[in-house]
């Protein structure tokens, strides 16, 4: 209680010293709006890329097999190519496809539960991959089952026609059906772009989209389907710690096969997430280090002021000392002294903070700042604050009472 008496003392004894506490404060305010919005946007990012694509990421590489002879067989290419990878050692599974999650290249279409014109259009990525897809990119099936080898199509890169069955992600069975109904949707018949049924065989809890800036990331649709083209994309799964060596000597081994073609793009999917996360790496690295470099520059400014204006009153502390104030008074003196300006500071922080995101949110169509990063952003620089005027208040609780006879 005998602290907060002082409170009134102490706001006087800044008004003498109104310069240095104003850019104390001004410094403090600053600090904390652009580092509650920094942490704000790094957490954006950081989530952002560590979404989960509903695929095994760790263990999975993919590879393109693309003929140059004119006498290039797309499907006995295929099919050959498949044996050999799914009985290669350290091999889990194996699959041709037209896309992939984070591969930023492929297509979608248009669900409905009706040809009404008034049905809702639901957008979903389009997948084609056979039996083994469900094993190769390590999804769980929810709801229904697998497709069977019998329900694989030969199509042409032309070719529009769909199989008579489709797997759907949990996110687009949603979609389609509700909340609360998602696993209805096993059985029925739905519509392709407003024309085609095709009967809904099972649903995987997630198989993101392959553009990861998609706003209906989280729907796909999957269809039974190999389609033969003059290039070949395979998406093989390894045991774990066999990803590097199989990378080498699969693509190698494929090479030799067959020389009508050549192996190219090589790549694992954690390799694809780093390039198409590239520029939000980046921006979250680079946050997280003006963060840091400010959380310091700020602590050093705030511990210099306070040796400034400890040194400017040390005889007025020496005075304090000889009339009977003791050690710990004079540290909670300096502490509360801080913690008054900071508390100003991060008042004035709080509509700052506001207002730059306002101005972000505006320019950039970040995300509005979710309130809790206010009460944490008000902790961190209280605490930034504190811990830098430690040093200053142990070295004017030092001072002697003689002090209180010197000239200043």
């Amino acid at each position: 209680m005998n602290v907060f008496l002082n409170v009134g003392p102490i706001f006087r004894a800044l008004t003498r010293h109104r310069f240095s506490a104003v850019l104390v404060v001004f410094q403090i305010g600053i600090t904390m709006a652009i580092i509650t919005n920094g942490l704000a946007i790094t957490w954006d990012r950081f989530t952002h890329i560590e979404r989960h694509t509903g695929i095994d990421e760790q263990y999975t590489f993919f590879l393109t097999s693309s003929g140059f002879t004119q006498d290039f067989n797309p499907r006995a290419t295929i099919e050959s190519d498949l044996r050999l990878i799914r009985a290669t050692d350290g091999v889990i599974d194996a699959v041709q496809t037209n896309s992939f999650p984070l591969s930023d290249s492929g297509n979608w279409y248009e669900l409905q539960t009706s040809t009404d014109k008034d049905a809702a259009l639901i957008p979903a990525a389009s997948y084609k991959f056979d039996e083994h897809g469900i094993n190769t990119f390590a999804l769980t099936l929810v709801a229904g089952e697998n497709f069977s080898e019998q329900d694989t199509l030969w199509l042409n890169e032309a070719d529009s026609k769909w199989p008579s069955h489709v797997l759907l992600s949990k996110a687009t069975a949603t979609a389609l059906y509700g909340e609360s109904d998602w696993q209805s949707a096993v059985g029925k018949t739905i519509y392709v772009n407003q024309r085609t049924p095709i009967v809904v065989k099972g649903i995987v809890e997630q198989l993101h989209a392959p553009w990861v800036e998609w706003q209906h990331v989280e729907n796909s649709i999957i269809s039974p389907a190999r389609v033969t083209h003059n290039s070949a994309r395979y998406v093989i799964r390894t045991k774990a710690n066999r990803l590097d060596d199989l990378m080498q000597s699969l693509s190698a081994t494929l090479a030799k096969e067959n020389t009508q073609r050549v192996i190219r793009k090589i790549k694992s999917i954690q390799q694809a997430k780093n390039e198409i996360y590239a520029a939000d790496i980046a921006t979250v690295s680079i946050l997280l280090v003006v963060i840091v470099v400010l959380a310091f520059v700020t602590a050093m400014g705030v511990a210099g002021l306070a040796s400034f204006n400890i040194n400017k009153r040390r005889q007025q502390i020496g005075i304090r000392r000889a009339l009977g104030a003791s050690k710990r008074q004079i540290l909670q003196h300096f502490m509360l002294e801080n913690a008054l300006l900071c508390a100003v500071g991060a008042a004035l922080g709080v509509l700052l903070t506001l207002v730059l995101n306002i101005f972000l949110v505006s320019q950039y169509a970040l995300t509005p700042l979710p309130i809790v990063y206010l009460p944490l952003g008000i902790f961190i620089i209280f605490a930034i604050s504190q811990l830098a005027v430690i040093k200053p208040a142990v070295r004017a609780m030092s001072v002697s009472p003689a002090m209180a006879t010197r000239s200043i």
